[in-house]
């Protein structure tokens, strides 16, 4: 019995050894691995909020610093109505908004053969087209599914379902 007394004691202090270690070795890595001193080299940037920008502030704007950080915005109104997108509503106005890009809508997909075609309207043009077709400049069909496509503009992959639209 007084062998395991050792024994017990020896793994004790190897655990506590190995703990002692660890804990230094948590205080000290972090100034030997990236001394504060080269991360801090050369001046500080300097920033400043511009008169103009200041005095052109919305009532309720809070700035921190040089940084605007919110708006004074219902978060419960919609952003986009039928009044403000149609010109209805308010005399005819729509407070600035006005939605702008190529108009994309995905008309119709059908079977044609064994082979899906689609009718896209591109800004009140429409194009048949199938998959791997190339159409109005940049547009380019990838696949077609019975109710949906999925489109490239550019590089930009994008999907609409049938009757669905979208602006690019």
């Amino acid at each position: 019995m007084h062998t395991r007394r050792n024994g017990t004691a020896a793994a004790v202090a190897i655990i506590l050894t190995g703990l002692a270690i660890a804990g230094a070795w948590l205080l000290i890595a972090p100034s030997i691995l990236h001394p504060a001193d080269s991360l801090l080299d050369g001046p500080l940037a300097e920033s400043t909020v511009a008169a103009s920008a200041t005095d052109e502030l919305i009532e309720g704007v809070k700035v921190l610093s040089s940084f605007q950080v919110s708006q004074p915005r219902d978060p419960f109104r919609p952003l986009i109505t039928e009044d403000s997108a149609t010109g209805g509503g308010n005399g005819g106005t729509d407070n600035g908004f006005e939605p702008s890009g190529i108009r994309v809508t995905l008309i119709e997909i059908r079977d044609v053969g064994g082979v899906l075609r689609a009718t896209v309207q591109v800004d009140g043009t429409d194009y048949d087209v199938g998959v791997g077709d190339t159409f109005a400049g940049d547009f380019k069909v990838v696949s077609l599914d019975p109710d949906s496509g999925v489109f490239l503009y550019g590089d930009n992959a994008f999907e609409l379902s049938v009757g669905q639209e979208i602006l690019k």
